[in-house]
């Protein structure tokens, strides 16, 4: 079965969208199938060529893949997730580089279907393939009509909000931002081929028309238990100056749909709090950017960089918990399965989206009062020791139940085979 993989992001890269697009073209191809890439281009190098050739994430994600990169010159101006002005011009580049991969690959050689991640892939391939063409099925990473509002969160953006008095304009665009992603994504569900769901709320959008196949297929990465370069996690830790097990941890990207703002809130409460030891809550990230000018806006947090995806892992193995603050339905974030891969619990808003458990493998707060539920949580889970290590062990029995890539990739190799079936026979 020959594949083409189309992502609407700079590819490789450290982010979740990223990871589990490389994710997913390895497992099916250690399955059989023949797989190309397909993503926007790169603007500069992304790092010194040194700093890659020392990175062996950097090169298992292109290892023996076939990858077509849209020209440099259309390449977006910035990695962070969610709109931006550069964003039209890279999906024309993508849109040039769709048509030319297609009629290169015809006769024996064309593609079975298009596996297209993220919403700017789908609406591109939708609008610039003439049939007939390969089936598109739709990875739909995440529902506009749940996200786009929240690029408008953030403790920066929210204290520009109510610094200017703007929380009932920010109201109305939000709810404009989430009919306007809604109405997209009801026409992807309504127009694709096929589709694969990462959550509940993605999967009851994309089943609206029942003629279309398709499967809810949560996200996988490979065991870091095995992993060969996996690193000593508690060595890990104390090499940026923490205690194992002594420190909860955000993993990831500061954008505002994250909803850090929560976290920010939840900080300032514990620390007003006359406890005696107060656990250290640490962001983490991989971008040098990021972190800079973000301590002052978010006092009572400690930040950390790490160098690589193997570093990521071994913080997330070594701490107490992990902390997810996004409340919005459709994703599925890839630190959740990380965390889950390493044993560590979580403290999450979701419970049925992602397939938690509260008290079993995460402490579910209340998406309706976030910050309370989220110092409750972490006082509580602080201050058990059993509590935390059932968690733990709940957490890891969740990711060899549900996250392990071949399981998933034999799904989605047999959702493409009914797919390519029903295309043959209409």
């Amino acid at each position: 079965m020959r594949l083409l993989l189309v992502g609407a992001f700079p590819y490789p890269h450290n982010q979740g969208s990223q990871i589990y697009f490389q994710e997913q073209a390895i497992a099916l191809r250690s399955l059989g199938a023949e797989i190309s890439l397909l993503t926007y281009g790169e603007a500069n190098s992304g790092g010194h060529p040194e700093a890659k050739a020392r990175s062996a994430q950097y090169w298992r994600a292109l290892d023996g893949f076939d990858h077509h990169r849209s020209p440099k010159w259309t390449a977006p101006t910035t990695t962070r997730a969610g709109p931006s002005w550069s964003k039209p011009l890279a999906d024309l580049g993508l849109a040039m580089t769709l048509r030319d991969a297609i009629a290169s690959h015809s006769g024996d050689d064309a593609f079975d279907a298009i596996l297209t991640h993220n919403a700017e892939a789908t609406l591109t391939a939708l609008h610039v393939l003439d049939r007939p063409r390969p089936p598109i099925l739709y990875c739909a990473h995440t529902l506009l009509g749940q996200e786009l509002s929240a690029y408008l969160r953030g403790p920066k953006t929210n204290s520009f909000i109510d610094k200017h008095n703007l929380v009932d304009s920010a109201g109305r665009i939000a709810n404009l931002l989430n009919r306007l992603g809604g109405g997209i994504d009801d026409w992807m569900a309504r127009r694709v081929d096929g589709w694969i769901a990462l959550t509940h709320s993605a999967e009851c959008v994309m089943r609206q028309d029942e003629t279309r196949p398709g499967a809810q297929i949560p996200p996988a990465v490979p065991d870091p238990m095995v992993h060969p370069g996996r690193l000593e996690p508690d060595a890990i830790a104390r090499s940026q100056h923490l205690e194992p097990n002594g420190f909860l941890l955000y993993s990831g990207n500061l954008d505002g749909y994250q909803e850090l703002d929560i976290l920010c809130e939840a900080a300032a409460q514990l620390a007003s709090r006359p406890s005696g030891h107060r656990m250290p809550l640490v962001i983490a990230s991989h971008s040098d950017r990021s972190v800079v000018g973000w301590s002052d806006s978010m006092p009572g947090v400690e930040f950390r960089r790490v160098e690589s995806v193997a570093e990521m892992q071994a913080l997330l193995a070594s701490a107490r918990a992990s902390l997810l603050l996004r409340r919005t339905g459709g994703g599925f974030p890839i630190k959740l399965v990380n965390s889950l891969a390493a044993g560590t619990p979580v403290i999450a808003f979701r419970e049925r989206e992602w397939g938690l458990e509260h008290e079993v493998n995460s402490l579910i707060g209340s998406p309706l009062r976030p910050v309370e539920s989220l110092v409750a949580a972490i006082e509580r889970i602080k201050g058990d020791d059993l509590l935390a290590r059932r968690l733990a062990l709940g957490a890891r029995q969740l990711y060899l139940a549900r996250h392990q890539p071949e399981p998933g990739a034999k799904q989605l190799l047999a959702l493409i085979g009914r797919l390519t079936q029903s295309k043959a026979r209409g």
